[in-house]
C-alpha cells in the first residue's frame, strides 16, 4: 500500500505519542486487528471511504466495531475523524507499525511468491532479505500465482524482483524494442 504524506505525519505524531506514553505495543495490536478488520471486510472499506456519511458518525460505528480498543488508539481515530481524514486510517496504521519495528531495530521482509515457502526455502529468503537490511528481519510470505514462478522480495523501501513475470515482461519489451529497430 503506498502511503500518503499526510498518513505518515499522522503515524510519525501517533508513534511519538505512544511511545511518550510507553502504549505503543498496546496501539500496534489495536492498529493489526483494525488492519485485518478492514481487508476483510468490504463494507468496512466503504464506510471509512464515504464522503457522504459524516466523521463524527463513522466515529461512532468504528468505536462500535472495534469495542475493546485502548482510549488511545481511540484518542488517534479520534483526532482523525475530527479532522476528517478517517480515509487514511488503514495508511496511518500501517505506517504505525512499520515505524515502529524501525524504532525497535526490526522490519518485516515481504516475500510474495507463486506458492507456500517451505522451510528451506524461507530460511533461503531470510538470508536473502537479510542482506537488504541492516535490521533484524521477519518474513512475511504473500502468494500472488501471477507471478508464475520466482520471487520478489519487499524490504522497507528496497525490491529485488525475481519473478517469471517480470522477466517474461522484460524479454517482451527487448523484443518489441529490437523489432521496432530492425
Amino acid at each position: 500500500m503506498r502511503i500518503s504524506r499526510v498518513a505518515i505525519r499522522y503515524s510519525k505524531a501517533s508513534l511519538e505519542y505512544a511511545i511518550e506514553k510507553k502504549v505503543s505495543n498496546h496501539i500496534k495490536n489495536d492498529f493489526k486487528n483494525i488492519l485485518s478488520a478492514i481487508s476483510n471486510s468490504d463494507e468496512l472499506k466503504e464506510l471509512i471511504s464515504n464522503p457522504i456519511i459524516s466523521s463524527k458518525l463513522k466515529f461512532k460505528i468504528l468505536c462500535e466495531v472495534f469495542s475493546d480498543l485502548t482510549e488511545d488508539t481511540k484518542s488517534i481515530i479520534f483526532l482523525l475523524s475530527k479532522n476528517r481524514r478517517l480515509s487514511i486510517l488503514s495508511q496511518v496504521a500501517e505506517d504505525f507499525i512499520f515505524r515502529l519495528k524501525k524504532s525497535e531495530g526490526r522490519t518485516t521482509a515481504i516475500i510474495t511468491t507463486a506458492i507456500s515457502l517451505n522451510e528451506e526455502l524461507k530460511k533461503i529468503m531470510y538470508l536473502k532479505a537479510k542482506q537488504m537490511t541492516t535490521l533484524e528481519v521477519e518474513i512475511e510470505n504473500k502468494i500472488d500465482p501471477s507471478i508464475v514462478g520466482g520471487f520478489i522480495i519487499n524490504v522497507g523501501d528496497k525490491e529485488l524482483n525475481a519473478s517469471i513475470s517480470s522477466q517474461l515482461e522484460s524479454l517482451n519489451r527487448r523484443l518489441i524494442s529490437n523489432k521496432n529497430i530492425a
